[in-house]
């Protein structure tokens, strides 16, 4: 037989503050009244777990069927353990009572699932009456409905409804308490937040003043460095020209002087060459008479040539020394050349440090809009 719940039972079965809600959600529910036609309402159920007020050791499962477009329409079904058997033996049920509620709540997902079908495979249909109300959760296949659990709930009277809208009216106070109490923590760590705000803010600004400060003092610092190191430098290349222009001169100088005196001595060896010719020449007639002063000439203009030779040589010599001097004039040019490129990237760095100031700025900023 279906379970019927009497009013004193529930009034004094189920105690109230051992209650735990196992499922709260609204699910489709086909009603089928006598006085007006079916019609699908979206009804909440409330399943929840606890024990008896006479032995806390007797767990009661209730379950609750509510409107909220209507107060005063309430259907409960409360059953023991004890009484579960009855049940399981009535309707063929193959789970234990603790495991119960959980086949109850599936089955309600089913129906919730199946809502937007235009015809729902799953479906809770309670059939109200005036004494009494049949809830049932069927399955609709192709052949036929069939009902997998048939539930007797006890509709709501005055003192039912009553003692449910009590215990929904304790329930919303005590959210509301957590809630209030909630709120001021809530405006207390906002207070604390503030307080931090505001000394993160004064610990800002005396930051930024003092890195203002030191980035005026780390620029100063920069132009002097980068204006010694550029008198350094332009002095450096001043000295190394002038040291250079001098040498150049000097080197100059003294090739000239060389090559002066190497073109008199080149026509002095022309005019004794020319000498000598003319010697030969008159000496021609003589050969017989002269011929062993012939030998000691000859060895006279060997020694000559070598001599000639020597002095090519040196020349040769003096224009390798001119070569490396504009070697060095390059690599001086190159140096400075490089001291101006080294001052450009003090310039880049400078550059940098203002970069990175902007993006602390930019963090704090991000930060602020956190708080």
């Amino acid at each position: 037989m279906p379970l019927i719940l009497e009013d004193e039972r529930t009034a004094h079965g189920f105690d109230p503050a051992s209650a735990n809600t196992l499922y709260w959600k609204d699910v489709p529910v086909l009603v089928r009244q006598q006085d007006r036609e079916d019609q699908t309402e979206h009804l909440t159920f409330r399943i929840l777990s606890g024990v008896t007020k006479q032995n806390h050791s007797l767990r009661v499962l209730r379950i609750h069927v509510s409107s909220e477009e209507d107060p005063y329409f309430l259907h409960t079904l409360e059953v023991t353990e004890d009484e579960f058997q009855s049940l399981k033996a009535e309707q063929g049920i193959l789970v234990d009572f603790a495991s119960f509620p959980g086949k109850i709540i599936s089955l309600l997902e089913r129906c919730i699932a199946s809502q937007a079908a235009d015809m729902p495979r799953f479906q809770a249909v309670l059939a109200v009456r005036a004494a009494d109300s049949g809830l049932k959760i069927v399955e609709t296949n192709d052949f036929k409905q069939l009902p997998h659990i048939t539930l007797a709930f006890r509709p709501g009277n005055d003192f039912t409804v009553k003692q449910f809208l009590a215990f929904r009216l304790s329930e919303v106070k005590r959210d509301c308490q957590l809630l209030q109490g909630q709120l001021a923590n809530s405006k207390g760590e906002s207070v604390e937040c503030q307080q931090q705000l505001s000394i993160c803010r004064q610990q800002l600004s005396s930051l930024q003043e003092q890195h203002s400060r030191q980035t005026l003092e780390l620029e100063a610092q920069l132009r002097e460095q980068a204006a010694a190191a550029q008198q350094d430098k332009l002095d450096q290349v001043a000295a190394v020209r002038s040291q250079l222009e001098r040498e150049l001169e000097d080197a100059a100088k003294r090739n000239s002087q060389q090559q002066e005196l190497l073109n008199s001595r080149i026509a002095e060896l022309d005019a004794e060459g020319r000498k000598l010719r003319d010697q030969k020449y008159q000496l021609d007639t003589q050969v017989s008479e002269l011929s062993h002063k012939l030998g000691s000439a000859q060895g006279s203009m060997r020694s000559l040539e070598q001599e000639v030779a020597q002095l090519r040589s040196q020349a040769k010599a003096l224009a390798s020394d001119h070569h490396e001097l504009e070697l060095q004039l390059a690599n001086t040019r190159a140096q400075l050349a490089a001291a101006q490129e080294k001052s450009s990237s003090q310039g880049q760095l400078l550059a940098q440090q203002q970069a990175r100031l902007g993006d602390l700025e930019g963090s704090v900023r991000q930060w602020e809009e956190r708080c």
